[in-house]
């Protein structure tokens, strides 16, 4: 379980207090809030990126030698590759074997694509990228931070179809950051107002 409680993060001036969360294996969560408020930060909390002041924070052991079992799509998936790098290097670096291949076909990408570099792709061929990047075997948790904002309308719904199967197939916990109301009302189980009235 991913559980959060009474957490606040001081940064500079400001303090961020987050929303008291619990996000089982296989639930799709969603965060809904204005931009500033701090759901990105709340992601790198999540994640095990930066630490905060938290009365209670649940999150599943990282083993030795493994990939984060959270693992955190960001918006922008152009910042989460390094450009000098081949999308085979940078898949390399999460993955221990060529165990992504058979999702490229799951994600409508080609397997010549992964001698070309981050700049050669679309938006949603490179979020498509990042996403299996992500599914590694170890993944319990994924946090999809605006993933789709970018996209249109249709690479939007056939990815999320195509997450969806995946997080119920291998049981994977869902926790959806978006603007989209009408997203978050479709896929999720349960929406997070943030700010809380």
């Amino acid at each position: 379980m991913l559980t959060l409680r009474n957490g606040y993060l001081h940064r500079h001036s400001q303090s961020i207090q987050f929303p008291d969360l619990c996000l089982r294996r296989g639930e799709v969560v969603g965060i809904s809030g204005p931009s500033g408020v701090g759901k990105s930060s709340l992601a790198s909390v999540l994640a095990g990126m930066i630490t905060a002041d938290i009365e209670l924070l649940e999150l599943p052991p990282k083993l030795v030698n493994q990939a984060n079992p959270v693992q955190w799509l960001i918006q922008q998936s152009e910042f989460a590759f390094n450009p000098r790098l081949t999308l085979k290097a940078s898949l390399n670096e999460s993955w221990k074997d060529d165990g992504y291949l058979p999702l490229l076909q799951e994600y409508a990408l080609e397997a010549s694509w992964l001698a070309r570099r981050p700049s050669q792709l679309s938006g949603g061929q490179l979020q498509r990228f990042n996403l299996i990047r992500a599914l590694v075997p170890t993944t319990e948790y994924l946090i999809c931070d605006e993933v789709t904002a970018h996209l249109d309308m249709v690479t939007q719904a056939e990815f999320w179809q195509q997450l969806l199967a995946c997080a119920k197939r291998r049981n994977i916990g869902l926790l959806v950051i978006s603007h989209d109301e009408h997203l978050l009302k479709a896929i999720c189980q349960r929406v997070i107002n943030w700010p809380q009235a």
